[in-house]
């Protein structure tokens, strides 16, 4: 589990989000990271759960903001720039794991 993560299971801001958004579903990673690829595996599902989270977050902040409970435009709009770089930045990554897939399977052996 990523520190991130961690950090986020154990705030008490998080269960709002998990109530608002029932669907919201937080991957478990592996048990012990025996080897490079779990420990790899483990390390994307991290980075997966926060892009959810930060998704999450905004769209709760949007939702408060809309119905008046949060009157700050300034942390919406920094809500929503954190889920757009996490979106970008998981984007990225994934594209980037399908092209060395590809490559790999590509060679000769």
């Amino acid at each position: 589990m990523s520190p991130i993560t961690a950090l986020i299971d154990t705030t008490p801001a998080m269960a709002p989000i998990q109530a608002w958004a029932p669907n919201l579903q937080t991957l478990q990673p592996q048990e012990e990271a025996a080897t490079p690829f779990a420990s790899f595996f483990n390390a994307a599902l991290g980075v997966i759960n926060d892009t959810n989270t930060m998704v999450a977050e905004f769209e709760q902040a949007q939702l408060d903001f809309a119905t008046g409970r949060l009157d700050d435009i300034l942390a919406v709009q920094m809500a929503q720039d954190r889920a757009n770089n996490a979106i970008n930045f998981t984007s990225q990554i994934t594209s980037r794991i399908i092209e060395s897939y590809r490559e790999i399977m590509r060679m000769q052996i």
